[in-house]
């Protein structure tokens, strides 16, 4: 198996100058969710009008707030890509109660609208249907009618490409396309807009570090890593956290670069690209 390189940055999504423009062949990643609980506290140190707004409980202007950091990241996002590469983004909605009132934050859309702004082709985007047994998933009064609310059981992978279809010029960039086929059965089973199978179980070190990281499965960055990447292409994740598109990176034979401010997650994510062989077994 050729060789591939993997590195990490302990740094900010939101200022990827490590990296050259036009370096990127595949951007894999699930960000912080805006108005889910658990990041409210990361958004916050990101921007400290966030951590007000959300105290006076006016939740449309965190939600906006939030979302204009990790447009940040998109922006470095569409700088690094190479003309034809494809971003793949693992977000959910979000539904909570701000001022006394229940409602849902739509994640998903708001990218969407800001990757059209950048630039970015918007793309068939992917439903995931996240496997659950909780027995206690209802939202409001439960067997009541007019109280209830419908349950959030899916996330949303979202398929974003820089301009238009990529070139593959050179003779080994079309040996590496070729060889980075797929199989009939994948090609069926994969490019269909639901998947559905179970999210990922986190084994970290602490509670601490479970409740910081937004791992998906290996599964789903294997697939999207094969959908659209080559061999000895380089992916990268701007939110790397456990590390696991870089685990799929090494074992599918791509380059991988990722960004992570939670330096305690290093070792979990670089562990994981030594050893991704692993997972093909």
């Amino acid at each position: 198996m050729p060789s591939t390189i993997h590195r990490y940055a302990g740094s900010d999504a939101r200022d990827m100058t490590s990296l050259p423009e036009e370096s990127v062949h595949l951007i894999l990643t699930s960000p912080p969710y805006p108005m889910i609980q658990m990041w409210d506290e990361q958004f916050a140190a990101l921007n400290p009008r966030i951590e007000a707004v959300l105290q006076r409980e006016e939740g449309r202007e965190a939600f906006e707030l939030m979302h204009q950091e990790l447009d940040k990241a998109w922006a470095e996002s569409h700088r690094v890509l190479v003309p034809g590469g494809f971003i793949c983004i693992n977000i959910g909605d979000a539904a909570r109660s701000t001022g006394g009132n229940f409602g849902l934050f739509p994640n998903h859309a708001r990218i969407l609208s800001s990757a059209g702004r950048l630039g970015f082709q918007v793309l068939p985007l992917i439903l995931w249907r996240k496997q659950t047994n909780a027995p206690n998933k209802f939202m409001g009064s439960g067997m009541l009618p007019a109280g209830a609310y419908v349950t959030l059981e899916h996330e949303y992978i979202l398929v974003l490409r820089k301009g238009g279809k990529r070139v593959f010029a050179s003779q080994e960039d079309r040996r590496n396309r070729q060889e980075s086929a797929l199989f009939w059965e994948e090609r069926n089973r994969w490019y269909s807009d639901v998947w559905d199978f179970k999210g990922a179980r986190q084994a970290l070190g602490t509670a601490g570090a479970r409740s910081r990281s937004a791992a998906f499965p290996f599964e789903l960055a294997y697939r999207l890593t094969c959908m659209f990447s080559c061999k000895q292409d380089t992916v990268l994740d701007p939110f790397l956290g456990t590390g696991t598109t870089m685990q799929a990176a090494a074992a599918l034979e791509r380059n991988s670069a990722g960004f992570e401010l939670d330096e305690s997650l290093a070792d979990s994510a670089l562990e994981g690209a030594a050893g991704a062989g692993q997972y093909l077994n």
